[in-house]
């Protein structure tokens, strides 16, 4: 869809470092109407957390359908049961600190999400991420999960990002808190359409530029650019998250990691050779996810990857003018110089390529 004038102030607002209050930001960008039920729905989380509240008093839960009462020691949390009046199933809710656990919102290799509602943010859905027992196991994914909620923490002034509001150690479980994004992963995006048009690839590009340019302000680089971590939200709106790959810049300009993390379709060359990473690698990550977004299949496949990783450590030139077929002319042209291998012949700022993303949709 394409920005507004005034969703454009504020992605302009975010490339060039501006503060914008929250509450001036959110009006701009969900518009009155949808502001006002928002509102709508804050009242309805307050009497729910209440009716919670209550339940975990009496540490009972109570059948939706038939309205039986079962102790919570009968019953198996963050799962569907089975009724026994009924026999219809219901969902029992979990407490870890001061989170009820409602509902389950997705699970991966790390770990589940669930939406969560708290008497500390008593008019807000949140997500709260919890690292699976398996993942547990390997201390590295302690760390990313502790190093993600706090380096995230650093960026809630940016609506384009799902910042960490909490996190800890609590009834033997790794969390982290944040706002709950109702939306569309962009790679659940891709493979429902088969691909995204150009202008709606362009609009996203924006929110995800403002995104990283609010990142590199605070001093940190993303690291983990991919469809997986973008959520297309109801209001058409791309927002970021999962930072357990973020560092600080200086960190990324002097790397020391023994392993290269990230997922190989996306990362920039220089990670392989374990170079220094600056915005220009994240602007190499940024066209990679364009180019999917654009043509519904990644700009190298599974059988191409090894090669094109000897030919990168190889320092050999890469030719992608072949592969741009039936994409516009004017974002062939800025996807080639994105993905170039060399950091150097790349755009090096995220407003260059915000700028030429702003030409380049006058002529579409």
């Amino acid at each position: 869809m394409p920005l507004t004038q005034k969703s454009k102030n504020i992605v302009c607002a975010f490339l060039n470092g501006l503060y914008i209050p929250r509450h001036n930001a959110r009006y701009l960008t969900w518009g009155v109407s949808a502001v006002k039920n928002r509102q709508n729905d804050e009242k309805r989380y307050v009497r729910h957390l209440g009716d919670l509240e209550a339940y975990w008093r009496m540490r009972r839960w109570e059948c939706p359908f038939c309205h039986r009462t079962y102790k919570f020691e009968e019953l198996e949390p963050l799962s569907m049961n089975k009724c026994g009046k009924c026999s219809r199933e219901f969902y029992v809710p979990r407490k870890i600190g001061d989170y009820f656990l409602v509902a389950t919102c997705g699970e991966g290799g790390m770990g589940s999400v669930y939406e969560a509602v708290s008497r500390r943010f008593p008019h807000q859905k949140l997500a709260v991420k919890l690292l699976s027992r398996r993942a547990r196991e390997n201390p590295p994914n302690i760390r990313a999960i502790l190093n993600e909620a706090e380096v995230s923490s650093h960026f809630q002034a940016s609506e384009f990002i799902a910042s960490s509001l909490d996190s800890g150690y609590l009834e033997d479980e790794f969390f982290i808190v944040m706002p709950l994004v109702e939306g569309e992963g962009l790679d659940k995006r891709i493979e429902r359409l088969g691909k995204l048009s150009p202008q709606e690839v362009l609009a996203l590009t924006k929110h995800v530029l403002a995104a990283e340019q609010h990142i590199y302000s605070k001093g940190y680089l993303f690291r983990d650019m991919k469809p997986e971590n973008i959520i297309v939200n109801k209001y058409g709106y791309a927002i970021l998250l999962d930072f357990g790959l973020c560092i600080p810049l200086e960190k990324a300009r002097c790397p020391d990691e023994e392993f290269i993390s990230g997922s190989p379709y996306y990362i920039p060359p220089e990670r392989l050779l374990g170079n220094p990473e600056d915005a220009n690698s994240e602007i190499y990550s940024i066209g990679m996810v364009m180019y999917h977004a654009l043509t519904g299949s990644t700009i190298y496949d599974a059988d191409e990857l090894e090669a094109l990783a000897r030919r990168h450590v190889a320092t050999l030139r890469v030719k992608n003018a072949s592969k741009m077929t039936g994409i516009p002319d004017g974002i062939a042209k800025l996807l080639e110089a994105m993905i170039k291998v060399s950091p150097q012949e790349r755009p090096q700022t995220f407003k260059e390529v915000y700028d030429a993303i702003c030409q380049i949709e006058t002529t579409l």
